[in-house]
């Protein structure tokens, strides 16, 4: 069962509760109001963890969109290194540099899925490993291009300070990158304590307070049987 369908029936079984004029269970955690606190923390944690996901989607794509424009910029440098009049050397060098940025893995690290905590492949450029690597790479090319005291472009983005700049936001990209998916599996771990946790979760609560219904109301009553077919399994994840 999903966290979203899992707070759904937990919400329905605390309406259920309510609506029951002896249920008056002496555990405080599974008061009325404890119950109706819980199912709020329960949609709040879901809701956090969408936003974490959003952003982490979001900074992965910007990351995405940044690096997918270093083969092009690179093979910009090249050809303006060869106008100014370039060392054969150093247009060896800014080669391999460029081979290494065309150079692409099937994957990058993939968006988890907010029901899991195992890794999922998915169909991206470059691994984490590589974005980092694809960073170095530029940055050594940059310090390259800037011993070459011939080379005096004046498009701001060829120009050694704009190469500069885009180094910077490159490796601002992946520390966004890092810090959203912290964020997100944070939020993720505080979904699965709030849910299925050993103390006072979701799962833990509601199977509880069906049995104090069902201690108080017996097996076949009318009372029991609206909950007697809601379950509260833990995840397998």
């Amino acid at each position: 069962m999903s966290h979203v369908k899992t707070v759904g029936v937990y919400e329905g079984f605390v309406q259920l509760c309510s609506g029951y004029g002896g249920y008056n269970p002496g555990s405080p955690n599974l008061t009325l109001p404890a119950l109706q606190e819980l199912s709020a923390k329960a949609r709040q944690a879901l809701q956090d963890l969408a936003v974490a996901k959003s952003a982490m989607s979001q900074a992965t794509n910007d990351r995405e969109i940044a690096f997918n424009r270093l083969p092009k910029l690179v093979s910009a440098v090249s050809f303006a290194l060869v106008s100014y009049g370039a060392s054969e050397q150093t247009m060896k060098d800014i080669r391999v540099f460029l081979r290494q940025m065309s150079s692409r893995k099937k994957f990058r690290d993939p968006i988890p899925s907010d029901q899991s905590t195992a890794p999922v492949k998915a169909n991206r450029p470059f691994s984490q490993r590589g974005y980092e690597a694809m960073a170095n790479h530029f940055a050594q090319l940059v310090q390259l291009v800037s011993q070459e005291a011939s080379y005096q472009p004046k498009e701001e983005h060829l120009s050694v300070e704009g190469l500069r700049n885009t180094v910077s936001t490159l490796h601002k990209l992946n520390a966004s990158v890092n810090e959203a998916r912290a964020a997100f599996s944070h939020a993720r771990l505080h979904v699965f304590e709030v849910f299925y946790g050993e103390r006072n979760s979701v799962v833990s609560t509601a199977r509880a307070a069906k049995m104090y219904l069902r201690s108080i109301f017996g097996l076949n009553s009318n009372e029991y049987k609206p909950v007697r077919k809601m379950s509260f399994n833990k995840s397998r994840a």
